[in-house]
């Protein structure tokens, strides 16, 4: 796996859980709260609403729904790559990512720029606000099978032109 050089470092989460949080959101305020991060010219926001004292948001990029339990519950291979998230946002028009726009079965367009070569994607979603335009951040995670890559493939595939 060749990564660009633009792609910082994984996180070491190695220890307590509390101690990778304190870490992670570290990464995330730098990144998203601090108002600065751009797509395409575009502001990138992201969903503000606290939960368990940090904004749902931050539990999308480092914790995976389990379904079956009805939770959340932490994905360290999601987590690492945190540092990631803003970095492919930032590079979104270099040779190294897939960028495209998929129409969701709700009728939502959503925009996914994939960096094949660390299997990790970014979702976001165009919204109008006050200010005009802006990136909405839907989630990011580590393509972890061979079934979420298809899906993944399959959305490529099936593009908005």
């Amino acid at each position: 796996m060749t990564l660009p050089d633009w792609l910082p470092p994984m996180l070491d989460l190695t220890g307590d859980w509390d101690d990778c949080l304190e870490q992670l959101y570290a990464v995330f305020a730098r990144d998203f709260k601090s108002g600065t991060l751009r797509f395409a010219g575009t502001p990138v926001w992201h969903d503000r609403t606290l939960v368990d004292g940090y904004e749902a948001c931050f539990w999308h990029l480092v914790t995976r729904d389990d379904k079956r339990a009805g939770e959340r519950h932490p994905d360290l291979l999601r987590a690492e790559r945190l540092p990631w998230c803003a970095a492919i946002l930032t590079h979104a028009h270099h040779p190294a990512v897939t960028f495209w726009r998929y129409r969701e079965g709700d009728g939502r367009v959503r925009s996914y720029a994939w960096l094949e070569s660390g299997d990790y994607v970014v979702v976001l979603e165009a919204k109008q606000k006050r200010i005009g335009l802006v990136a909405y951040m839907i989630t990011a995670y580590h393509i972890d099978g061979s079934s979420r890559r298809r899906n993944l493939q399959r959305r490529y595939e099936n593009r908005e032109p």
